[in-house]
């Protein structure tokens, strides 16, 4: 049976990395680096020949060397190279980070997305960042003689700042921090993260380790001392190790409290059961390793944790190939392990064989290994290894393939040339904490649904759609369920959003995610669209017209929900239909179903999403819908009133019937006179529908089609709004005798009046004149477009969305337009309407309660900055034109600096009236000055204004280049 986990376990719940590829790219994500594990192949090679020859030129002339010296080494992004926006983070803040900076933000962002966290879910003081780094590169580089830094430059020059992005992208408000204690650095990280996650001081810790080995005039003193291997060869614990090779790394793991990560079905690698920090105190010398502070810290941490070594299965040590370090570590481990208890002798590994010696991220690439050692029941070969050391002695074997025994216990060691020494125990998890990778919750079997993405720019929902289409195509694809949690409870939700609709029981088309990652259109993809506030959502309910023979069946067949609130309508109605039914219904059979499709839909809006609109319209029948929607007439009197108006209308459908036709009011109106004929509705102001006798329309319409006037008669339509009904309103009087409307809850805007009406209004007598009176539903649309407002039409087969756009256009409203009906796709009309209600940014609940795991996926792309170069734009400009540009660019800097909007009339208002602060000048300055060809320190005299400062602006500007040809 095994040991509760400690409550002072930390969870590894997400990993991030950026670890050499050797030939080939860097690696990116735990995935890549398994396989890399795997594979053993050493990603050790040498510095590329132009990198090499920019570092030499740094060197003194007696080291410089025509061949460059071994690494494992990284693809170092240019400084400022960030797409920080994809982050939320602003393009200035991204223009000024360092190439460590860029790298730490973004395997943090991938350690997060791993995760499955929202970024914005660590906000506050329960999250801490703790970082190990030990590198003076970038310090020595932005500092170093002759330089000429700004205050901007020390927030990437300095050390302590390589986290600093991190915390500010996040808002973290808990420990931020940064370890240098040489190679032993993020193992000391580690421990601090561990120590406040125990103690409750943070629910969440982000730990970073980093490396990079751009400096040569370090690496000079490396090579002085002996311990490099000058073949690039590293051979960790082996007989013909003969020192080891630097390597580049940035990891980062995202750590949390055990009982938290469990609740919330994170995804857990291992337990992080114990770590220790100490020191080799006084060893043989400055950093000469000590077996015995080895083997006490060993025993202490082990004593601590309450297990004993002999409960370990695998130990990832420091193993660095030089011969005294080797030795050292060996002779400690076979003090502590090598015990007569033991069944098989001791696993013993390294990766610096694979990935070089990462120095202060090496501890931390150890933990990394160790984890998905755990994670995935096998430990791997150690890389560089092919004969024992004899200092292994019988107790420790080095692992030359991989061992498919499932680990159990792991160790890892950091040790550091400062001196500072540390290890850290690993366990599994337990089977019942490794994650559900659920399905959908009852509130949505079988329904279709809609899976949602965002981000801050578009080019970030393309990265997340690119990922996400392998998770939805291949063999084991994820389930719906399990990608919506993710995509709902794991990711923030940013102004660029989209949604991919996803058919029953499925995670939308292959073919649809592949299209939001190539940026092109498909049936199934909503968006993406940009917005910033909800916009108003306005569900319209069509009349005669909007059935279909088959509508409901296929909706029935797979959408439970649907079904039953389908069910519970037509039993109000006690109507017989059921969808699917053959023959030809009658027209009160007709409109009674089209009426409880209607109702089903919106109840399953309702139901499913949370959608409740701003407000309901009505087109003639639809009103009866719109009604019972909006909270007016309850459904058992919405019913009866349906019931009875169908009823009545269906004993005048002999005597004629309606036309649709694209006229303009004048043009209506003298046909209406011409023909004896009634203006039926103003559906927009090109479009008419004409209602009269039978005779009276065959004259119509031949002289429409001789004319080429596009025209449709209404299937099965009664005279309905004409003098042919005057007969009935007595009838459907006295039917509706005790109609008691209510308030209401939602507005509704009647099509009798173009304008709202108070629900109480909508008595007997207002149905008796809606019968009658011309249905004015181009007026209706533009009482209820007021601002940016989604037309949401509610029908089996959506008819009113070309009247809508021809309303829209003439009146410039901000009006878009979608269906919850698809006589083609019905399944998917529910799902469509959710998706646009996302991409507006209106509040809608989602059905995925069902906590899951997070999805396995590759790391997102990194879109590079694309260099918007405004100097090269303006080098033929001159006068006006050069002025409008500078003016331009220094409006877009300041806009994306400021605490409010900026628009064109704060040209001359003071910036700190637009909040923005010294710093900020600083940094506005730098940026504007960094894209002169000639670099100057400082602007001419200005004053604190966008105008101002892009009049001094151009008193620095080259002339305006001469065309020669």
């Amino acid at each position: 049976m095994r040991t509760p986990v400690p409550s002072t376990s930390a969870a590894l719940t997400g990993i991030g990395l950026r670890l050499p590829g050797g030939s080939g790219p860097d690696l990116r994500g735990p995935d890549r680096a398994w396989n890399a594990l795997l594979a053993a192949e050493s990603a050790i090679g040498r510095y590329p020949e132009e990198r090499w020859r920019a570092m030499a030129e740094r060197l003194h002339p007696e080291d410089r060397s025509d061949t460059p010296w071994p690494v494992a080494h990284l693809t170092l992004p240019e400084a400022g190279s960030l797409d920080a926006t994809v982050l939320g983070i602003r393009a200035t803040e991204g223009a000024h980070l360092s190439p460590t900076q860029t790298l730490v933000t973004q395997v943090v962002a991938e350690a997060i997305a791993d995760a499955g966290l929202a970024p914005s879910t660590l906000a506050g003081p329960s999250t801490g960042v703790y970082l190990g780094n030990a590198t003076p590169d970038e310090a020595l580089t932005t500092f170093g003689r002759r330089s000429r830094p700004g205050l901007v430059d020390l927030a990437s020059g300095g050390a302590g700042m390589l986290a600093t992005p991190v915390s500010r992208w996040l808002d973290t408000r808990g420990p931020l921090v940064t370890f240098d204690t040489s190679c032993s650095a993020s193992m000391a990280a580690l421990d601090a993260a561990h120590r406040d996650l125990a103690q409750g001081r943070v629910d969440t810790a982000i730990v970073i380790g980093t490396n990079t080995c751009a400096d040569p005039v370090v690496i000079r003193a490396f090579v002085e001392g002996g311990v490099l291997a000058e073949d690039g060869a590293c051979l960790p614990y082996d007989v013909g190790a003969r020192g080891y090779v630097r390597g580049e790394a940035v990891v980062a793991v995202v750590l949390r409290r055990y009982v938290r990560a469990r609740a919330d079905q994170d995804r857990v690698y291992a337990l992080i059961d114990h770590t220790l920090m100490g020191a080799d105190g006084r060893s043989a010398g400055t950093g000469m390793p000590s077996r015995p502070a080895q083997a006490e810290l060993l025993t202490r941490v082990y004593d601590q944790a309450g297990l004993s070594p002999e409960r370990v299965d695998y130990l990832i040590g420091h193993g660095t190939a030089t011969r005294a370090g080797d030795r050292a570590e060996l002779a400690a481990l076979r003090q502590v392990f090598d015990r007569p208890e033991r069944d098989r002798p001791l696993l013993v590994g390294s990766v610096k064989g694979l990935w070089g010696h990462a120095e202060a991220a090496s501890a931390l690439t150890g933990v990394v290994a160790a984890a998905l050692s755990l994670h995935h029941g096998i430990v791997p070969p150690t890389t560089g290894h092919t004969e024992p050391n004899p200092d292994l002695g019988e107790g420790l074997t080095v692992a030359t393939e991989a061992v498919e025994i499932p680990p159990k216990v792991v160790g890892v060691t950091g040790l550091g040339f400062s001196g500072a020494i540390g290890h850290t125990i690993m366990s599994r998890v337990p089977a019942a904490a490794r994650g559900r990778r659920g399905g959908l919750t009852s509130a949505s079997v079988g329904g279709a649904l809609a899976l949602p993405v965002s981000s801050p720019t578009e080019s970030g929902v393309r990265a997340a759609a690119e990922v996400l289409a392998p998770a939805v195509a291949g063999p084991g694809r994820a389930r719906a369920g399990r990608i919506g949690d993710h995509l709902v409870r794991r990711r923030d939700h940013h102004r660029v959003r989209a949604a991919v609709l996803s058919a029953p029981n499925t995670a939308g088309s292959a073919e649809a995610w592949e299209a939001l990652a190539q940026g092109r259109s498909h049936p199934d993809l909503v968006g993406p669209t940009e917005g910033r506030s909800p916009w108003r959502q306005v569900w319209v309910f069509g009349g005669q017209g909007s059935a279909h023979p088959r509508m409901g069946l296929r909706l029935c067949r797979e959408d439970p929900m649907f079904a039953e609130n389908l069910e519970a309508v037509l039993r109000e109605l006690e109507l017989p239909w059921r969808p699917g039914d053959t023959g030809e219904l009658g027209l009160a059979f007709l409109q009674q179903a089209t009426f409880a499709v209607q109702v089903a839909l919106a109840h399953t809006l309702r139901d499913r999403y949370g959608l409740v609109p701003d407000a309901v319209v009505g087109h003639s029948m639809g009103e009866v819908a719109a009604a019972h929607v909006a909270g007016i007439l309850p459904l058992d009197q919405a019913a009866r009133l349906a019931r009875a108006r169908s009823t009545l209308l269906e004993r005048i459908v002999h005597e004629g019937g309606l036309v649709a036709a694209q006229l303009d009011a004048h043009e209506a109106q003298e046909l209406t006179d011409r023909y004896g004929l009634e203006i039926a509705c103003r559906n927009s102001p090109r479009d008419v529908v004409l209602s009269g006798d039978r005779d009276s329309l065959d004259a119509l319409v031949a002289d429409l089609t001789e004319r080429g006037v596009r025209n449709t008669r209404v299937s099965q339509a009664p005279p309905a709004h004409s003098r042919h009904v005057e007969g009935l309103q007595s009838l459907l009087a006295a039917e509706l005798e005790g109609l008691r409307p209510e308030p209401g809850e939602v507005e509704m805007v009647s099509t009798v009046t173009g304008r709202p009406i108070v629900g109480t209004d909508l008595t007997a007598d207002y149905w008796v004149r809606q019968l009658r009176a011309p249905v004015e539903f181009e007026q209706a649309t533009i009482s209820c477009a007021s601002g940016a407002t989604l037309a949401v039409e509610i029908s089996p087969r959506p008819v009113l969305g070309p009247a809508m756009a021809h309303t829209r256009a003439r009146h410039h409203l901000t009006l878009d337009i979608t269906a919850a009906g698809d006589p083609e796709h019905e399944p998917l009309g529910p799902a469509r309407v959710a998706a646009h209600a996302y991409t507006h940014h209106i509040p809608l609940t989602w059905p995925f309660t069902a906590a899951c795991a997070p999805l396995e996926a590759e790391p997102a792309p990194w879109t590079p900055t694309v260099s918007d170069r405004w100097t090269d734009r303006i080098a033929h400009l001159e006068g006006v034109e050069r002025h409008a540009v500078v003016l331009d660019q220094v409006h877009r800097e300041v806009a994306d600096l400021a605490a409010v909007e900026v628009t064109d009339h704060d040209l001359d208002t003071d910036l700190a009236d637009l909040g923005v602060n010294s710093l900020h000048l600083l940094s506005l300055r730098a940026t504007l000055l960094q894209a002169l060809p000639q670099r100057p320190t400082a602007l001419p005299d200005h004053q604190p204004t966008i105008r101002s400062i892009a009049k001094a602006l151009e008193e620095l500007l080259p002339p305006p280049a001469t065309n020669t040809a």
